[in-house]
């Protein structure tokens, strides 16, 4: 990783796609900006209360009285006689369980995971002892998501998020060809967003433990932890749950259960996916190619603005994104209760306009359009990449025979089918 150990004002990269290696403000700028949002995040800070317990207990409520009647609904379903009736109360169960694991996973897990209110020491809606309805392990995601991400925000080779070691989304990672399937790998990772995430920390640590004696144990405690997440969850969801009906009701009931369960983890992956990327990858996310050695709070801040961007909607609709749609806000505010950012966001935007940052907002049809495109453009290389790519390809047999390890053996049996994320995590779990 670069080191930019020079403040300097650097302009950002004029159209789509911007890439910075600084921030494009003065130094006594970023001072400035700093401290109006060091004042305006402790005025916030400093307000909270009673409100803000009572709102997160209601979410937790409304989490599990929706999921016990989502599946008593999908329950009732495979015992009703006519179709319709079956395929609508299977519907109804459906959607309000897919509603339940997404409200689980973005307004309540993913904030009290994020310490946001830790301050009412809770017996468990707290980041040290909630863990959410997905097969990542609440640990695994708070080191790879609370603390890289949201230390190193866009920048390359720091944020892993980037592109989540999958897709291409800018002029500075390398072109390959597996990237013409930008947009087949983006479904993909959409699909099974939550298997993805789970499995991230595991690839990122292996290479941040590389050298260090601690390895072989911390990789153990972490892929055992995965596994042990991954059966809890794959159990309960397509195992014990549809059992359990169907041996009380019959195997219509474990069917509509089985069903309903799968398509509810589906739909929460895409919504989830869906957020995630609107604030992170439209047009104007900047991505940075440094890190500044000298980085100050308000530069920080400035990185967190410029690679972040919002979403409009109703309040349900951002109750529904966890508040992500506020990303810009969640960016510079990380551990602020996530209910509080559509109350500051004007204020947040005065301060960007202030400072002439860009404040990027937009309807979800729009950021989500901006998203794809940026996917597909970065699926094709430059004519320079794509020189570079058959010059390479001329020499690739010799380079591979010069560099052939006699000790490297390929995959056998079943583990070729896999990742080597997977190899990793299954070879450092026993």
């Amino acid at each position: 990783m670069k080191i930019n150990s020079n403040h300097k004002s650097l302009p950002p990269q004029a159209g789509r796609y911007p890439i910075l290696t600084g921030t494009p403000l003065t130094k006594e700028q970023t001072e400035a900006l700093g401290e109006e949002l060091n004042a305006l995040y402790h005025s916030v800070m400093d307000s909270l209360g009673s409100d803000e317990a009572k709102y997160i207990q209601r979410v937790y409520a409304t989490v599990v009285y929706s999921e016990l009647v989502a599946r008593g609904l999908l329950a009732t379903a495979g015992r009703l006689s006519t179709k319709p009736h079956q395929v609508g109360t299977w519907l109804a169960g459906t959607a309000l369980l897919s509603f339940s694991k997404i409200l689980n996973n973005m307004e309540l897990g993913h904030n009290v995971m994020h310490g946001q209110y830790d301050w009412m020491q809770h017996p468990y809606l707290n980041s040290q002892k909630f863990d959410w309805d997905n097969v990542c392990p609440s640990p695994l995601w708070q080191h790879s998501h609370n603390y890289l991400h949201h230390t190193f925000t866009n920048i390359l080779g720091r944020d892993h998020d980037v592109g989540y070691h999958l897709i291409r989304v800018t002029d500075e990672q390398t072109w390959t060809p597996s990237d013409r399937y930008n947009m087949f790998k983006t479904a993909i990772l959409a699909l099974g967003f939550e298997w993805a995430v789970a499995f991230h920390d595991i690839q990122i640590s292996v290479d941040e433990y590389a050298d260090s004696p601690e390895l072989h144990k911390t990789m153990q405690q972490k892929s055992r932890a995965l596994f042990a997440k991954i059966a809890r969850q794959v159990g309960k969801d397509y195992i014990v749950l549809p059992t359990t009906v169907g041996l009380t009701l019959g195997r219509g009931s474990a069917l509509a259960t089985l069903s309903g369960n799968a398509t509810a983890n589906v739909a929460r992956n895409l919504w989830t996916w869906g957020v995630i990327f609107c604030g992170h990858f439209t047009e104007q996310a900047h991505i940075y190619t440094q890190l500044d050695a000298n980085e100050s709070k308000g530069d920080w801040y400035v990185r967190q603005i410029l690679g972040s961007s919002n979403i409009k909607g109703s309040k349900l609709f951002h109750i529904l994104t966890g508040n992500l749609s506020h990303q810009i806000e969640h960016h510079i505010f990380p551990d602020m209760p996530a209910s509080r950012y559509a109350s500051i966001a004007p204020q947040v935007q005065a301060i960007c306009q202030k400072y002439g940052l860009t404040y990027n907002t937009g309807r979800f049809s729009t950021q989500f359009r901006q998203v794809l495109g940026r996917i597909r453009h970065f699926s094709k290389p430059s004519a320079d990449e794509w020189q570079a790519h058959t010059q390479s390809l001329a020499n690739i047999d010799t380079i591979a025979a010069n560099n052939v390890d006699p000790n490297t053996q390929a995959p056998t049996g079943l583990s070729r089918f896999l990742s080597p994320v997977v190899r990793h995590a299954v070879s450092y779990a026993w």
